[in-house]
């Protein structure tokens, strides 16, 4: 079902990799490991660091965790909700950990995608329902309905802003920050065929995947590796600010999806700020995220909040929960108007055990204003 399939990609969670010459190179290089005691390699999270510890003295198990979350939002007993939710806060993680985070969000991202192969992600069709807008009337009419694979190009991406510019020419031009491998952008552009894509992801590893995927097309679409958090510094010289990528004021459709939650806070109103700047006046920023009070917010224990509603999954990446009123005040502090600002809440059902999974995500619309 559309709904079982949303929960599946939405629930993964994004992040990339490391560069294929440096694979190449350093497998031409193996040789059998030194014999004798080898050092041990540091932690890559706080978590790692404190395994031997948790083994001592475990906490419930997940189990019972996710057990007791169900139960609260089935029967939407919200002091019991509260209650989860406080229940993170009873051991912070360390500030030293914290930074650490924060700031090396790219490599657990990199290592993310590495671990992942293409094919575990799942296409988000359903967005094809979520914003019609982007559609056009025959697949508005019936989002469900069959369309063909986009065209193969044996060109490479453009190198240039005059092809750019070209590309894009006479086309509704829709900006997906935070893009992955591709599963929202090349959907989309397959549904509607006077659709531009431009895609941005803060691993490169992503970014490459979605290089490599046959539908992927110079005249279609642009895939670039950005931290959209900064401007001009990038964090590797293959990664590209979006203002020398995306022409100023070029962007009629931007979507953010599930991107904010990977984000420190902090840089929610500079990073949309620069967002702006690409949004033509009138332009739509279309956003859908984790929502507070979500069931993966609940499952979280002791030894992963980070403050307010923000928390580090187990493999080092963040994942904040957002309200409505939220989310919108911090377009608005940018120049954006809100036209829709709410809770979606939905039942998913697990396809393995067959528990239906409520879920609470926040969508909303954001209209640059003239």
């Amino acid at each position: 079902s559309m709904a079982s399939t949303e929960a599946a990609t939405e629930e993964a969670a994004p992040a990339a990799a490391a560069e294929e010459a440096p694979l190449v190179a350093a497998a031409a290089t193996s040789r059998a490991p030194p014999k004798g005691p080898q050092k041990r390699r540091p932690p890559r999270t706080h978590l790692h660091a404190e395994l031997v510890k948790k083994r001592k003295d475990p906490l419930p198990s997940p189990k019972v965790e996710v057990e007791a979350a169900l139960r609260a939002l089935q029967v939407g007993d919200q002091a019991a909700v509260e209650a989860l939710m406080a229940r993170s806060g009873e051991e912070p993680v360390a500030e030293e950990w914290q930074q650490r985070y924060k700031t090396g969000a790219r490599g657990y991202w990199d290592q993310f995608y590495k671990e992942k192969n293409i094919n575990f992600f799942k296409d988000r069709n359903y967005l094809r329902e979520e914003f019609p807008e982007l559609m056009p009337s025959e697949v508005v009419a019936d989002p469900k309905r069959w369309v063909d694979a986009l065209e193969t190009s044996s060109q490479g991406p453009p190198c240039s802003r005059p092809e750019l510019l070209k590309a894009m020419e006479g086309r509704t031009v829709l900006l997906e920050l935070g893009c992955a491998v591709g599963n929202g952008l090349i959907p989309m552009l397959r549904a509607n065929p006077e659709l531009f894509g431009l895609g941005c992801d803060l691993s490169a590893e992503a970014v490459q995947l979605l290089r490599s995927k046959e539908e992927y097309s110079c005249g279609r679409c642009l895939a670039f590796p950005c931290d959209i958090t900064k401007s001009r510094d990038q964090p590797t010289p293959e990664h590209s600010a979006l203002e020398d990528q995306v022409p100023e004021g070029s962007v009629d459709f931007a979507t953010l999806l599930f991107v904010l939650s990977a984000i420190d806070p902090s840089e929610y109103p500079s990073t949309i700020a620069r967002i702006r700047e690409r949004m033509r006046p009138g332009g739509v920023v279309m956003v859908r995220d984790y929502g507070r009070g979500d069931l993966a917010q609940l499952r979280f224990g002791a030894g992963h909040w980070m403050g307010g509603d923000s928390y580090v999954r187990g493999d080092g990446t963040l994942a904040v929960f957002l309200t409505d009123t939220g989310l919108a005040s911090v377009f608005e502090a940018s120049g954006f108007e809100t036209l829709s600002c709410e809770y979606r809440r939905t039942e998913v059902t697990n396809r393995g055990t067959g528990v239906v999974m409520p879920r609470v995500w926040v969508q909303g619309r954001f209209r640059r204003q003239l």
